[in-house]
């Protein structure tokens, strides 16, 4: 006679089916991971017979005076094109083929890349001689310059003094003149932070103008590079040379093919007669901004009516939070993407073998971060788990920051804010608290991270000197920064190349025509 299954028995191997189903379908993800892992990874090929990396090394102290080279190595470009003779160094967070990268941490020590990064390829097919990586800040997140691992670097106007970060290196060895410029990164101001400080001229272009494939991340609606130079002409030619898309960063998917791209050079000696400037009325009344730093910028600004400007006065009344909105976005950003190796969503070239070194992110490499870097990550860990509707707010937020900067810019070619609110603190002390540390840096980026958030191009250009808050006898550069429309970079070097041409700016003072 035929046993009859109970209720409970037809239950138990319904649930038995069901998990031979289930492993079934977890193992068929199984086989699609074996297969991809053991596919060759797809990256860009580095010409090495064309551009050899000569002396790689890690320079002694005593080569390095400032301590701004990361690493030492030369690389000659093409034997022509439009930057033969330029003399470049590389932020540490720019992927250079056989050359290690410290990214400013020691949270790893012995990553070294196996691509080029596409500024770097066209930094050398235009013929510039690459001599070296330019120290980052600790994971590229301090915008002073005495977090990196290998040691805080020196401002070249005062030892002793920030040059800012987290572009630091780039800072003092252009500031100080040992290259003709630099590549920086820029995701709230760690270009132009020390442009500002060392004297030189910083250009954070319009997001995704330069490809950023083959540079470390942070946090990709804010990854922005370009140059820093001495002058206005020679940065536009840099960015000339390595603007334009790659088809790899999808940053960049709709910006013009480099053979398509204005000529950022055309306008340099056009002047400003006829052009209305914009002085951004709340970039201006930050409590945290030094008066001198305010009267300074104004003065600066202002000239421009010598030159045959018209200067009016602009109100932008989003702007003053525009750092607080994007507190909500890049932290809880940031920590995903920078620090726990969460990248996704996005198309381009995946640094792996970086993100290998990071993770997993445990104590110990941890309590090497330094007070900025943690802080961040925790704060963004913070967000995610008590607001986890703020991060799409804020971004919502980053469109209503955008249309208001493009509604003033339609009735200004452009507009003036000083690009920091103060002048090159001294470093922190070497055994100072973290709240120290980062009170270095309080309030540096209220001018500059909201264009990072926008999309927008700002330059910073010096303008001026003025004394150190703790020492009338020490003298630093001060920074106008200067923004446009988007793309609009041309206009942008065209007025700042009006006013170099016109003011000695270590003095202020007119030059003879």
């Amino acid at each position: 006679m035929a046993t009859v299954n109970t209720a409970s028995d037809v239950n138990k191997q319904t649930i038995i089916l069901e998990k031979i189903k289930a492993h079934s379908l977890l193992a068929s993800n199984q086989d699609s991971i074996h297969i991809v892992e053991n596919l060759p990874d797809y990256l860009p090929t580095t010409d090495l017979e064309r551009f050899p990396r000569r002396d790689v090394h890690r320079p002694k102290l005593e080569d390095n005076k400032g301590n701004a080279w990361a690493w030492k190595v030369r690389i000659e470009g093409a034997k022509e094109g439009p930057l033969k003779g330029v003399s470049m160094a590389l932020k540490e967070n720019i992927a250079v083929k056989d050359v290690p990268m410290l990214f400013g941490t020691n949270i790893f020590e012995d990553y070294v890349p196996d691509v080029d990064a596409t500024v770097v390829t066209r930094l050398l097919e235009a013929g510039t001689t690459i001599l070296g990586k330019a120290v980052c800040e600790n994971l590229s997140l301090c915008a002073s310059s005495f977090s990196a691992a290998t040691g805080l670097v020196e401002n070249p106007y005062a030892t002793g003094y920030s040059c800012g970060g987290s572009s630091s290196g780039c800072g003092h060895l252009v500031g100080a003149g040992k290259v003709n410029g630099a590549i920086g990164g820029d995701q709230g101001g760690s270009i132009r932070f020390p442009a500002s400080h060392c004297g030189a001229v910083g250009m954070k272009p319009t997001w995704g103008l330069v490809p950023w494939t083959g540079m470390a991340t942070h946090e990709p609606v804010h990854d922005t590079t370009g140059p820093m130079t001495l002058d206005v002409a020679t940065n536009a030619r840099i960015l000339q040379a390595i603007a334009g898309r790659d088809g790899i960063d999808d940053r960049g998917m709709g910006v013009p093919k480099p053979t398509e791209l204005p000529d950022y050079s055309a306008g340099l000696n056009l002047g400003v007669k006829g052009l209305k400037i914009g002085i951004l009325k709340e970039g201006f009344e930050f409590k945290i901004m030094d008066p001198r730093i305010r009267e300074r910028v104004r003065e600066a600004a202002n000239k421009f009516k010598d030159l045959g400007a018209e200067v009016i006065q602009i109100s932008i009344p989003l702007h003053t939070h525009a750092a607080d909105i994007v507190t909500c976005a890049l932290r809880p950003s940031a920590a995903q993407n920078g620090y726990l190796g969460q990248a996704c969503g996005r198309r381009g070239l995946y640094l792996n073998g970086l993100v290998d070194k990071m993770i997993p992110l445990d104590q110990q490499k941890f309590d090497k971060m330094f007070s900025t870097s943690k802080f961040s990550l925790l704060s963004g860990l913070y967000i995610w788990e008590h607001h986890p509707l703020l991060y799409g707010k804020a971004m919502n937020l980053y469109r209503q920051l955008t249309d208001s900067y493009n509604a003033a810019l339609s009735q200004v070619d452009f507009f003036i804010t000083p690009t920091m609110p103060y002048v090159a603190p001294k470093h922190a002390a070497p055994d100072a608290g973290p709240l120290e540390r980062m009170g270095k840096s309080r309030g540096f980026a209220v001018n500059t991270v909201c264009f990072n958030a926008s999309g927008h191009p700002a330059m910073s250009l010096p303008i001026g000197m003025l004394s150190a808050v703790d020492d009338e006898n020490v003298m630093l550069p001060v920074g106008m920064q200067i923004t446009g429309k988007w793309f609009d970079e041309r206009m942008i070097y065209r007025v700042g190349a009006a006013w170099e041409r016109g003011f000695d700016w270590k003095n202020g003072e007119r030059r003879r025509e």
